[in-house]
């Protein structure tokens, strides 16, 4: 399927590489479908990108990849609702936010990962247990230009 993006133009997606996220992701309830992308220079960096909305996409990277002690406690009743048998079926992705300064900071989401089904692609948002993990843990990960030629890691 074709699918327009305001930053990386007109992008070629595989219909089976497309999550579904019923709910949407909070503050985006809208848009209900993404994939995806590779961010240029980057293997740890994605982008979430909504197939909905040509102008929503977000920084996202596997928490496990930048935190080592990270261990959400995804509830059983999230998996049961994605059509997850086990841990082994979930993609957890966290939220990365740049924010300004020199050199900018990034802080990852840890408190709300988003969680996918990989049999079923069905995905939403979680909120763990507050407390031990927060929405702004800093990392040394240094944000890279992102270019419009953004490989697309969804076919």
């Amino acid at each position: 399927m074709k699918v327009q993006s305001s930053r990386f133009g007109t992008l070629t997606v595989d219909g089976d590489k497309i999550m579904s996220f019923p709910k949407g992701i909070p503050g985006f309830e809208d848009s209900r479908r993404f994939f995806l992308l590779d961010h240029p220079g980057s293997a740890k960096v994605k982008w979430l990108h909504s197939a909905d909305d040509p102008g929503l996409a977000l920084v996202v990277a596997s928490p496990f990849e930048l935190f080592a002690s990270y261990e959400p406690e995804v509830p059983d009743g999230v998996a049961e609702a994605l059509g997850a048998e086990g841990p082994e079926d979930m993609l957890v992705l966290t939220v990365l936010s740049v924010h300004a300064g020199n050199p900018p900071k990034v802080t990852a989401n840890l408190l709300a990962p988003i969680v996918v089904c990989s049999a079923t692609m069905r995905g939403m948002q979680v909120v763990m247990e507050a407390g031990k993990y927060g929405v702004r843990h800093e990392m040394e990960l240094v944000p890279e230009k992102c270019e419009a030629g953004a490989k697309s890691s969804v076919g």
